[in-house]
């Protein structure tokens, strides 16, 4: 072996070796397999057949390797590293048998499955942002849409808090606009490997039999297909079980403080089709019960929020490559807007308007991933449409007639990615890949006086038809011991046409918008210091870039530039630095250049636009610490200084001043707690806080709003095993109240509104494996 393997192999060993704490049941080997690797972030490749095997339970504060070694010691077989999160499951070498040793069974060394649980291993790991949300946190927060429990779970993660199915995901404060309109979101998305989306709003997928949860801060560009500025959100499902038919049942009923009850029902069913494939069923429904009144149209609590999806997967091996099969449906329906007037002292809704709202998303692809030797091949490959309706009250005061508009945004997209990660050779490791995605979006809005006999509608339609082809990668090496480099770049070639279409009484025009491709190349560079094997100082600078357009303001054409965001973040990280704690803190600076924001016209339409150049300089900390056997502490603070610098002038949605929606702090922590059995059954408490600091909408009459400053809680118990258990949730118990979100209508700003804490919610659930 030469001295760079062997100073690279020291390296991935001090890694390793930093203690975690695991909880893993007793059960089938492959299932308990997944549940350690997803609680320690790796992947891993099963090359043994453990078809009926079954591994004793696991809990405690050990490393990986000596959890891997409890775990599969009693099965004959071992963990191998064989590249930075990567492992290997393999048949133990044979004892020399002595007469108090019988000789081991022989185990057959054949590839029965490939399980990857962790995100792509990356040149530098710990200086990509990388942040794993807590799998006991995560736990309590399933069926919740993904929006709210990322917000809630990570410090750095904030969501505009519109509602399910259209709220819009922030990382590190890079906010564009609170709006949803065409534009690229900031922050992409993943499942498992499939691309899940391309523009805003999130599709807030209801957390339901979900393994893993990373958030991976700031640009992106050279280690993923999606070029998103401000950050990445990986979502990993469970993935089917080759071995043992198996299903789960979650029911649910709940009540809120004056409103409506809740309930909500799931089903993860499992089946083995053969020896060598698997499918996985997830269906769920849910109903969060309204709790605003409207005197003014005599309705109660019609503000009730229902949630209906399914998700299933089929996966084959054949001991060479693993693909799944993946489909996913969701609807979510409104049936009012959650909004009230900003200056009111009672959850009360007042409009003439009924404001309903529905999201829907439709996705299917199929994942192929293979070992070859020690890298790793993954092709994934999918089409999705998700279409948003909404409604608005556009009611004025003095109006005889009340007024609505209804706008319907379409984006129908396909997209593959193929990518390579290599594990260390020679001090040498590398990533890369090649993407290409195509899709139209569509914004249809329609402006009319809602009386008896319906007057003509009005408006304009944005059609967006755009196409992106990219090659990205990044390269690590180990110039010495405890120092290793990367430099990555991504080159992208990007077309966007637009169409637009003036509908009026008794008019109707187009008008085009055709460019050629537009090519950026966006580059990275990074460092690491290992100061000792318990302490890491990073560095890394980044940029990213979304491509330019056109809007429809006033039904013509106005173009806007392609806005550029570069990144510079100093860290350091530790390993069980006092009593088990470990931690995180990183400064860092960020240049977003002709800001691209969805804001609001004179008129109160929503167009894309640039509305300036901005700074965010930041400080950002997490930390997770086990003072006892039975407690675990984790959380995060981030702290920012924002500022926004006009250059368009006349737009009503931004100015001089900090960047709207940015708090300038915000605040997460997290407590799980096992106390031990009542009458023999486990006991398992657990607390979530999350303080969301104050911001403000916008710069403009109705939009200098204040939302936030409020400390949102969550208290659970779980009660039983993992076959039977009841919970209990208690959301927001001192009933705080507070501005989740400060706007309702865009066309009535001259009545400003907003979207307000939901009151004291309890629910009690019961969960059952079979």
């Amino acid at each position: 072996m030469s001295v760079a393997a062997v100073v690279v192999a020291g390296m991935l060993a001090a890694q390793a070796g930093a203690p975690q704490t695991f909880s893993v049941g007793a059960g089938p080997a492959t299932q308990s397999i997944n549940r350690l690797s997803a609680q320690a972030g790796v992947d891993v490749a099963i090359a043994i057949d453990l078809s009926g095997r079954r591994t004793p339970e696991l809990r405690g504060r050990m490393t990986i390797d000596a959890a891997f070694e409890r775990l599969l010691q009693p099965l004959g077989a071992r963990a191998v590293l064989i590249g930075e999160d990567a492992y290997r499951i393999e048949a133990a070498p044979r004892r020399t048998p002595t007469p108090s040793t019988p000789t081991p069974t022989p185990v057959t060394t054949q590839l029965s499955e490939i399980v990857v649980t962790a995100a792509p291993p990356v040149g530098l790991s710990q200086a990509s942002g990388r942040t794993p949300v807590d799998n006991g946190a995560l736990e309590r927060f399933e069926g919740a849409a993904t929006s709210d429990a990322v917000a809630d779970l990570t410090a750095t993660v904030d969501s505009t808090r519109q509602g399910t199915g259209r709220n819009k995901l922030f990382v590190r404060g890079l906010a564009d606009s609170a709006m949803n309109g065409p534009l690229q979101a900031t922050v992409g998305q993943y499942l498992g490997d499939l691309r899940l989306s391309f523009g805003s709003p999130d599709p807030d997928l209801a957390l339901v039999d979900i393994r893993r949860i990373e958030v991976f801060e700031g640009p992106q560009g050279t280690r993923f297909g999606v070029g998103a500025i401000g950050g990445v959100l990986r979502i990993e499902p469970a993935a089917p079980d080759l071995e043992e038919a198996s299903g789960r049942l979650i029911l649910g009923g709940g009540a809120t403080s004056g409103g409506a009850d809740s309930s909500d029902v799931a089903v993860v069913l499992n089946q083995p089709i053969g020896e060598q494939a698997a499918g996985r069923l997830v269906a769920y429904a849910r109903r969060d019960g309204g709790f605003l009144d409207n005197p003014t149209l005599g309705l109660r609590n019609a503000d009730y929020v229902d949630t209906t999806g399914a998700r299933g997967t089929l996966r084959w091996t054949n001991g060479d490559w693993t693909v799944d099969v993946v489909g996913v449906a969701q609807k979510v329906q409104a049936g009012d807007a959650q909004t009230i007037a900003v200056d009111s002292a009672r959850l009360l809704k007042t409009g003439r308007v009924r404001e309903p709202y529905s999201s829907t998303i439709a996705l299917a692809g199929v994942t192929a991933r293979r070992w070859l030797g020690s890298a790793r091949l993954t092709s994934a490959t999918s089409v999705s449409r998700h279409r948003l309706d909404e409604r608005f009250d556009a009611t004025l005061t003095g109006d005889i007639y009340p007024a609505a508009v209804d706008r319907t945004q379409t984006a129908s997209s396909a997209s593959s990615e193929l990518r390579i990660d290599m594990a260390p050779s020679r001090g040498l490791t590398w990533s890369g890949g090649a993407a290409i995605a195509f899709g139209e979006t569509t914004v249809e809005r329609r402006r009319q006086t809602v009386m008896a006999t319906l007057t003509p509608a009005y408006g304009a339609d944005l059609k967006r038809t755009f196409a992106e082809v990219t090659a990205f990668g990044e390269a690590s090496v180990a110039p010495a011991p405890n120092w290793r480099f990367a430099v990555g770049a991504r080159l992208s070639g990007t077309r966007i046409d637009n169409d637009i279409l003036v509908v009026a009484a008794d008019f109707r025009g187009k008008e085009r918008d055709h460019h050629g491709i537009n090519y950026r190349l966006s580059p990275s560079l990074s460092a690491r210091w290992d100061v000792t094997p318990e302490t890491t100082v990073f560095a890394r600078l980044e940029q990213a870039v979304r491509p330019a357009g056109v809007n429809e303001a006033n039904g013509a054409f106005e173009r806007y530039q392609g806005d550029r965001v570069t990144l510079l973040e100093l860290g350091a990280r530790t390993y069980e630095a006092w009593h088990g704690l470990t931690g995180e803190v990183s400064v860092g600076w960020m240049d977003w250049r002709d800001v691209q924001a969805d804001i609001i016209t004179p008129g109160g339409d929503m167009v894309t636009d640039n509305v300036g150049d901005g700074v965010i300089k930041f400080v950002s900390v997490k930390a997770a610490w086990r003072p006892t056997d039975g407690l675990d502490i984790s959380g995060g603070l981030f702290l920012n200084d924002s500022q926004l610098t006009p250059t368009r002038i006349g737009v009503i949605g931004a100015g001089k001043g900090d960047i709207p929606n940015v708090a300038p702090v915000g605040g997460q922590v997290s407590f799980d707690y096992q106390p031990g059995q009542i009458a023999g059954v486990p006991l398992r408490l657990g607390a979530d806080f999350r303080y969301v600091g104050r911001s403000r909408l916008g710069v403009g009459v109705g939009l200098d709003v204040p939302q936030g400053g409020y400390l949102l809680s969550a208290l659970t118990a779980r009660l039983g095993d993992d076959r039977r258990a009841f919970t209990l949730r208690v959301s927001n118990p001192m009933d705080v109240t507070g501005i989740r979100y400060g706007i309702g209508s865009p066309y009535q700003l001259s009545q400003p509104q907003a979207v307000p804490l939901r009151p004291l919610t309890v629910r009690l659930g019961f969960e059952a494996a079979f």
